[in-house]
């Protein structure tokens, strides 16, 4: 991440919104802490989610695993504006799991990259469903979006929610609404 650029693309910002901004003593400091902002907001970008979720632990059990209520926050590709909320996350193993700090990790690195919620609830289900070879996936994100809020329709309680299923929870309505029904 070139921190310099970022910086002086923010000063060429600020100078663009207000004339004379940059003899403005409260601002001088702005496209460097925005700089500094973004290293931490992006820190997923160049990231690779395999190097967090590289140890599995054998189970004898493929009993249903929850992990709910994860906090995230991500910045939508589109206005890059902040959204953020809860990740809920089921999953049937196959005999191995992850630990749930890897899970967490994992969300970190996906939703620190410019992301849409969409896509972001996919690739979750996905790197678990895949690198676990689980029996079923199921991913849910409730996130609330400023691009929503704060501007374009100002719709304060709006909420996007989004799933992505994969593995047995594509067929199984019992096991679907099991999850369902847990997660409420």
């Amino acid at each position: 991440m070139d921190s310099k650029k970022i910086e002086n693309a923010f000063f060429e910002v600020i100078d663009a919104l207000e004339d004379n901004s940059k003899y403005k003593e409260e601002l001088k400091e702005t496209p460097k802490r925005i700089a500094d902002s973004y290293r931490e907001i992006f820190g997923g970008i160049g990231v690779d989610p395999f190097s967090v979720l590289n140890k599995t632990y054998e189970v004898v059990s493929d009993d249903l695993i929850i992990e709910k209520n994860i906090d995230f926050y991500s910045m939508c590709e589109h206005h890059f504006l902040p959204f953020f909320g809860t990740i809920s996350i089921a999953y049937i193993p196959n005999k191995k799991i992850f630990g749930f700090g890897d899970i967490i990790k994992l969300i970190e690195i996906l939703s620190r990259r410019p992301q849409l919620q969409e896509r972001l609830t996919e690739e979750i289900a996905r790197y678990i469903y895949e690198i676990l070879n689980c029996q079923g996936v199921y991913v849910v994100i409730d996130a609330k979006h400023l691009c929503m809020t704060m501007r374009g329709q100002k719709k304060e309680n709006t909420k996007i929610l989004t799933t992505s299923v994969k593995g047995v929870f594509e067929t199984d309505i019992n096991k679907k609404l099991e999850v369902l029904t847990l997660l409420k």
